[in-house]
């Protein structure tokens, strides 16, 4: 079994592929439903942005791709943080126009742009950095189930969260 801070790097990775593939089946599998969040954010000319989407697309599975091999990892780390900085950064920016009723588009459980999915963001982007510095090496085949178990785990509790998240407007409504 490999050292702690190889299982770490291995528990990471294993989770963001699952955040990135996730979210590049659903801009693939929910094209235009994407573009039509896309198209929420006013922030490109609106024929501009189904090209766009399909570039994001792509983009997140080359990340998916390089983060699954080894010696791409710190690169697929740095490009997952880049992907989650820029989306938090188009967050931010559709929050301090006054848009607090889009969908922020990211897949899975719909959730309306907040400081929540900043922070969310904010931690997916240290998460990726992480990958990116710590060294990659063996973890051998108990490791490696150890790693992939624990990436499932937080991807669960992610996906819980993010359930718990959607219903944050509802609940402030009734309150």
């Amino acid at each position: 079994m490999g050292d702690l801070s190889h299982l770490t790097s291995a528990t990471l990775t294993s989770f963001l592929v699952l955040v990135l593939a996730r979210a590049a089946w659903h801009k693939w599998q929910a094209y235009y439903e994407t573009v039509g969040f896309a198209q929420g954010y006013g922030l490109v000319p609106r024929h501009m942005v189904p090209l766009i989407v399909r570039g994001l697309t792509g983009a997140e599975a080359l990340t998916v791709l390089a983060l699954l091999l080894p010696f791409t990892r710190p690169f697929g780390g740095l490009m997952a943080a880049g992907l989650f900085l820029g989306y938090g950064a188009l967050m931010a920016a559709a929050l301090l126009r006054g848009q607090t009723e889009i969908d922020c588009g990211c897949g899975g459980t719909p959730q309306i742009v907040s400081g929540l999915t900043l922070g969310r963001n904010a931690v997916l982007t240290a998460m990726a950095l992480a990958v990116a510095m710590i060294t990659t090496g063996p973890v051998g085949p108990a490791g490696a189930i150890m790693a992939i178990t624990a990436g499932i785990t937080l991807f669960a509790i992610y996906g819980v969260a993010e359930k718990l998240a959607s219903h944050l407007p509802h609940i402030r409504q009734a309150g």
